[in-house]
């Protein structure tokens, strides 16, 4: 450890117990200790406001990254790598190159809306309803299946919504996040991370609740709304109304429609509208994953039974355990959940919380 690390530790720690004998120092009762308390609060964060500020010029001047800018390198770091994005990624490209298989050989393995071979497809959940719905009876082939797809849905939760479907994937092509002038000149003199102040962070040791989710627990939103109406539409006209317009099926069907084109010369007016209907939906329907899909509704529901391969949070690691106001898993969630929580069903396995977390306290296990 350098001589200037060593320093910028001995100073945190003497402002952060500063800080912690200013608030005890006062007798509880008295209103006036009250009021001496908080100015020496105040001015005690304002000296290390100012000190971090000096240490920050020291390290600049010595040619040395403060520690804000080591955060922000570490984030950038993490970022860089994700496995877990390039896993997902690998995925969605082997779901892509499994269909091209079963079109090159002649297999039939179908498309992720009904993998599997002639009569043993593990065929959508929602289309299986949907199918039933339209018969206005119970069939026993699709009921099977959605029997099958619901005990894999036990198993694995809301996976197929993060590593399996195409939305996600179209659209960080067609809608991708750039950062607005304000925003760069925010991060440049604001923490661009929840904890990046963790290293100086002001804390007595005393544990903090978890943040929680805004999305935590079982949801009923307007998700559910279009599924049933999904439901009514097919029972009404008597065959599933929304496979014609579900990205998932139109993402395929445009990819077998392009070999069909090259392959055999047969052009189509699939090839237009169902693009058009794809980037009508990734774009203009901007919140499809978390407030329309009737597909991630239904999983969601029956995520209620999954109990593995959950997102596992190590108390005693924890930041918040040590009184450090971090929430950088909720922050990265992109369902809106806490980790913390034991009833997450909207959690798609996505590991952003496990990324996220910087102290490795998160992880996805199997079991618990």
């Amino acid at each position: 450890m350098s001589k200037e690390e060593t320093e910028e530790q001995l100073n945190s720690a003497g402002r952060t117990d500063a800080v912690c004998e200013t608030r005890n120092s006062a007798t509880p009762n008295s209103p006036q200790s009250d009021a001496t308390a908080q100015a020496g609060v105040v001015i005690a964060a304002q000296n290390a406001n100012a000190a971090e500020v000096a240490d920050d010029g020291r390290n600049a001047s010595a040619g040395l990254s403060s520690p804000s800018q080591r955060t922000d390198k570490t984030q950038q770091h993490h970022r860089a790598k994700s496995p877990f994005r390039t896993a997902r990624g690998w995925v969605a490209l082997a779901c892509v190159a499994f269909v091209l298989a079963g079109l090159a050989f002649h297999v039939g393995i179908g498309t992720p809306s009904a993998f599997g071979i002639q009569q043993i497809s593990a065929i959508c959940p929602l289309g299986a309803l949907e199918t039933m719905a339209g018969a206005k009876g119970v069939m026993l082939h699709p009921l099977l299946l959605f029997a099958l797809v619901v005990v894999l849905i036990a198993l694995v939760g809301k996976a197929f919504c993060a590593w399996m479907c195409p939305v996600p994937w179209l659209q960080k092509f067609f809608r991708p996040k750039k950062k607005s002038s304000k925003a760069t000149s925010d991060s440049e003199s604001k923490p661009s991370h929840s904890c990046s102040a963790c290293p100086g962070a002001i804390t007595c040791g005393k544990a903090l609740a978890p943040v929680g989710g805004k999305r935590d627990g079982v949801q009923l939103d307007s998700r559910h709304a279009v599924l049933v109406g999904t439901l009514a539409s097919a029972a009404v006209f008597g065959f599933p109304v929304f496979c014609l317009i579900c990205p998932v099926g139109l993402t395929f069907a445009t990819i077998i429609g392009l070999w069909n084109l090259v392959q055999f010369d047969e052009p189509t007016w699939a090839l237009i509208i169902f693009p058009i209907i794809l980037l009508l939906e990734v774009t203009v329907l901007r919140k499809w994953c978390s407030k329309i899909c009737p597909i991630s509704a239904l999983v969601s529901l029956l995520s209620n039974l999954n109990v593995t391969l959950r997102p596992r949070v190590k108390a005693d690691t924890c930041l918040r355990s040590r009184g450090v106001d971090c929430h950088a898993c909720v922050d990265a969630c992109p369902e809106q959940l806490d980790p913390h929580t034991k009833r997450i069903p909207e959690c798609s396995k996505c590991g952003a919380c496990v990324e996220a977390c910087p102290a490795k306290a998160i992880s996805i296990k199997l079991l618990k």
